[in-house]
């Protein structure tokens, strides 16, 4: 966005340079309204008018290097000070909306909000474990067993494949999955398995 209002201010500089020179009309005097504010130049003060016309004068007068690196930093500054002045704002909107629900909380709502949380982390344990697949693991290849030291026994219900080096004792990852199916993790692969005992 920044760079676009630089080349946008830079096309209208190359633009009306003539027309400023000759009339002797400072640059700033030549725009809309509409321009100015398309521009991001309408939040400009007096003084940094001043200074953009000071640089269109001096590009017009041949000193191209210097107006055009002035334009440019006049233009970084103002789109930075915006920038500020937004977080700004955003920081003590926010910081009023959390002393306004502070304000509003009751010991009561916590203490609930926190039973909620410890039992969702007890049914997130209930329902994610690790387990050593028993015997040989070769990966799966549709309707897989899967036989756990924990005496649970999985099966898969697809026909996905993922042949592997035989691993013993290969530790895999069983957990629900936010649509409710139970999957098989082992490494970065997954398949949807069914409890069996």
């Amino acid at each position: 966005m920044l760079r676009r209002s630089v080349s946008l201010v830079l096309v209208l500089l190359f633009g009306t340079l003539a027309a400023a020179a000759e009339n002797r009309i400072p640059f700033s005097r030549t725009l809309t309204a509409e321009q100015k504010q398309r521009l991001g130049l309408a939040g400009l003060s007096p003084e940094q008018l001043a200074e953009l016309d000071r640089t269109v004068g001096a590009y017009a007068r041949g000193e191209a290097a210097v107006a055009v690196e002035t334009a440019v930093k006049q233009v970084e500054q103002t789109a930075a000070q915006k920038i500020v002045a937004a977080e700004q704002k955003a920081a003590v909107a926010a910081e009023s909306a959390v002393a306004d629900y502070k304000k509003k909380q009751e010991p009561g709502v916590i203490a609930r909000t926190l039973e909620v949380f410890k039992k969702k982390q007890e049914e997130d344990k209930r329902e994610r474990f690790t387990a050593k697949v028993v015997g040989p693991f070769h990966g799966w290849a549709g309707g897989t067993y899967f036989p756990l030291e924990n005496g649970q026994v999985w099966r898969q219900t697809g026909t996905e494949t993922n042949e592997l080096p035989t691993v013993e004792g290969a530790e895999v990852e069983i957990y629900r999955s936010n649509n409710g199916y139970w999957r098989l993790r082992y490494g970065d692969r997954w398949i949807t398995v069914k409890r069996l005992q």
